[in-house]
């Protein structure tokens, strides 16, 4: 049985079957992109601006009334940074390292197609199609299309598997309305 036929469309609105396999470098990378959009947007972002913000005040507050910064300040200067290097630098990668090895399925063989108006995935586990109109948003980075179906599920789609076909497939998850980020 050939996992990556592509469904049974015409084939001038078909693209694909493009084959891949998500590595765990390829997990790493989407973990960054995924924290770092949950670190800037909804809730978590709004209360990492109000800490961001707060800091700048108590910062302020120190230089104009004692002229230089208390040692409660200097610890918040100091730490606020690194926590948000050892969450981006230690604790994203393991997680994402983590996520991959639990995941037969993330490292399983993959096929992806799309035409008109949906994406098409096979793998030996089975199919998905997803009309593109019901994607909940798209992000991508250099090597990386993500394709969120909720907040927190998305699909990676390493770009180099797509064989240049990720910039018509980003145009027409555009053209459905889907936003990114």
């Amino acid at each position: 049985m050939d996992l990556f036929t592509a469904p049974a469309y015409p084939a001038s609105m078909m693209h694909g079957p493009h084959q891949f396999e998500v590595t765990e470098d390829l997990v790493v990378e989407a973990m960054r992109r995924h924290m770092i959009r949950r670190m800037t947007h909804g809730l978590v972002g709004k209360l990492f601006i109000a800490v961001l913000v707060l800091l700048a005040v108590l910062v302020a507050l120190d230089l104009l009334f004692y002229g230089r910064l208390s040692p409660v300040s200097l610890a918040f200067v100091i730490a606020v940074p690194l926590a948000l290097a050892i969450i981006n630098l230690w604790l994203v990668p393991q997680m994402g390292r983590r996520q991959f090895r639990q995941s037969a399925a993330l490292r399983a063989p993959s096929g992806i197609a799309w035409d008109g108006g949906a994406i098409h995935f096979t793998s030996e586990r089975g199919d998905a199609n997803i009309p593109m109109a019901e994607l909940y948003r798209w992000d991508e980075t250099e090597n990386i299309v993500l394709l969120y179906q909720t907040e927190m599920f998305f699909n990676i789609v390493p770009k180099a598997a797509l064989n240049g076909a990720a910039d018509d497939l980003i145009a027409r998850i555009d053209a459905m309305g889907v936003k990114r980020n």
